[in-house]
């Protein structure tokens, strides 16, 4: 039977296939009465809660409809909405799975505000986790999640992080300047066979104090000498790294210059006080 009418009033009171040409015109105000409608079934609720098109207002009916408080696929829908209204979404994250959580933090799409409040809360629970959760959470979960899960130092969950597309040289060179990083999350990421070749990884390695040395001496031979010199000058970079940037530099018939000292003379005809100054100045 064709609908007749107008579809945002047929929304309102229609029933079976009219409803549903009713709720498929995605018209916002008929999505919005579809949402008011006591015809309405469970598979037009989640027609209505994944459509880009439905008003914030209808995903909150939605949300407090009693005849879909128990259906899991439409709390899910209304909150990946990017229109779900701030404290509906808010309201939903203690009722969602860990892992379609951690598949929010994700998408872009979706408010800032409501994937921060779930990444906190992710993030709060992550020493509680058995590893094998936080293995698999490493593969869906934002960038910042996964940098919590490193932090941790448990290798097996580090190595599933490093697997992660998501991962960048960015996010691991940041985890590399952090002071609190644990030593065996820097062994990690020196011994890690795609991340170790990365020339900014292998810098930052350099300047960490707990790089293996099996490691550091290994980098230093493929650094550009710019970079060596930079690095011999460089206050962070271990002294036990030292020798062996300046062997590769001597090698390379860059020798290192060291600086000469300089020799004051004392000028005796100063009444008061002290006045110095070097050998050879005006």
């Amino acid at each position: 039977m064709a609908m007749t009418g107008d579809p945002v009033k047929a929304a309102l009171s229609a029933e079976g296939d009219e409803l549903w040409r009713a709720i498929k015109s995605q018209h916002p105000d008929a999505l919005d009465n579809a949402s008011l409608n006591r015809h309405l079934n469970e598979d037009m609720a989640l027609y209505i809660a994944k459509n880009k098109h439905t008003p914030a207002e209808a995903l909150g009916f939605l949300a407090g409809d009693v005849r879909f408080k128990e259906v899991y696929r439409i709390k899910l829908a209304i909150a990946k909405n990017p229109k779900c209204p701030q404290r509906v979404a808010l309201s939903m994250i203690k009722y969602l799975r860990l892992f379609d959580l951690a598949d929010i933090t994700r998408d872009k799409r979706i408010p800032s505000m409501f994937r921060q409040k779930i990444e906190l809360t992710i993030t709060e629970k992550l020493p509680a986790m058995p590893e094998g959760i936080k293995s698999a959470l490493a593969k869906r979960a934002c960038a910042d999640i996964i940098i919590k899960l490193m932090e941790l130092g448990e290798r097996r969950v580090m190595d599933s992080c490093l697997e992660s597309p998501i991962l960048t040289e960015e996010h691991l060179t940041k985890i590399l300047r952090l002071p609190r990083t644990k030593p065996v999350v820097i062994r990690a990421i020196a011994e890690d066979a795609k991340w170790s070749l990365r020339y900014p990884i292998r810098y930052a390695l350099l300047r960490n104090p707990h790089t293996p040395m099996e490691h550091a001496s290994r980098f230093i031979e493929g650094m550009k000498t710019q970079d060596l010199q930079d690095l011999y000058d460089d206050a962070k970079v271990p002294d036990v790294a030292k020798p062996f940037i300046f062997r590769e530099l001597e090698g390379r018939g860059e020798p290192l210059e060291t600086p000469e000292e300089v020799v004051y003379e004392l000028d005796e005809d100063e009444d008061e006080g002290l006045n110095t100054k070097p050998l050879g100045g005006d």
